[in-house]
């Protein structure tokens, strides 16, 4: 059986204004070349749009262990 390569980048990027009082930062996706619209640092975030984007119906269970 055949399979096909899926390229997944994961880019992280920091950004401050340029007086210094505000920062945002986040994690770009890219999938085959395609950047997703999301930009987050949350696992589950980033696992759906790439699912989601490969065609799949998600559902995915999310639970914290302390």
């Amino acid at each position: 059986m055949e399979t096909n390569k899926l390229n997944i980048s994961l880019a992280e990027y920091t950004y401050t204004c340029g007086d210094g009082c505000c920062t945002d930062f986040g994690t770009v996706t890219i999938v085959n070349g395609v950047e997703l619209p999301c930009r987050n640092q949350d696992t589950e975030t980033i696992l759906r749009q790439v699912l989601e984007h490969l065609g799949y119906e998600v559902e995915i269970e999310y639970s914290y262990d302390s």
